[in-house]
């Protein structure tokens, strides 16, 4: 629901500003958003136990963004919402290859019928052949596996730090790897952009808190 109600904002914000700015002011709010509770834990709480992948999930997750905000302007909000539903089935193939981690029968199942739902929803089929296939929906589908490498490597650090450690530092990576992508492209937004931005800094980042919190305890 959370990233439901971010994706909606953001395909908004996207029409109005460049995109790798959007994605830079979304996730450095995101950084502020997660500062004060990563601070509960201490000034020396905030350095995470493992930095290298921490690092690497900030490669992933950025490069999973400069994918995603690519297509952001190029497909529609049914299109990007559905196609964001393939990303389980990487993520559960990667735990199988690369967490050994056991899939059993049901939710080798539920994967298969996410998969049948977003290929309903999209209809690459239609117009003939796969013509219906569109450069951001290739673009889209492309980030699906990048995003899974990222969530893999948080599954993995949840073994080294707290949630907000974890969520903070995405944060911080992905924002300082997206200033190459949006320095040329600097407009200063209105007041009301700069709300939609702060929305969500908050809405992202309790997602991305929610998810990392389930991969603690899944």
């Amino acid at each position: 629901l959370l990233f439901t109600v971010l994706n909606t904002i953001m395909k908004k914000l996207s029409h109005d500003l460049d995109p790798w700015l959007v994605g830079f002011l979304r996730y450095l709010m995101g950084a502020i958003v997660m500062l004060p509770p990563a601070l509960q834990l201490g000034v020396h709480g905030l350095w995470p136990r493992a930095p290298r992948l921490q690092l690497l999930r900030g490669l992933f997750h950025a490069g999973g963004m400069l994918l995603w905000f690519a297509a952001l302007p190029l497909v529609t909000l049914v299109d990007l919402t559905a196609i964001g539903f393939s990303g389980p089935i990487f993520i559960c193939l990667g735990a199988v290859l690369f967490l050994r981690e056991r899939m059993t029968g049901a939710r080798w199942a539920a994967v298969l019928i996410g998969f049948l739902g977003v290929m309903i929803v999209i209809q690459p089929w239609q117009a003939g052949g796969l013509s219906g296939v569109s450069p951001g929906m290739l673009l889209m589908l492309a980030s699906a596996p990048v995003f899974a490498g990222s969530f893999l490597v948080a599954k993995v650090l949840t073994r080294h730090d707290r949630p907000a450690v974890i969520v903070l530092w995405q944060h911080l990576w992905v924002s300082l790897l997206l200033v190459p992508f949006m320095v040329t492209e600097w407009v200063m937004p209105s007041a009301p952009q700069w709300l939609a931005l702060a929305a969500c800094g908050v809405v992202g980042a309790g997602g991305h808190y929610c998810m990392t919190r389930a991969f603690r305890v899944a």
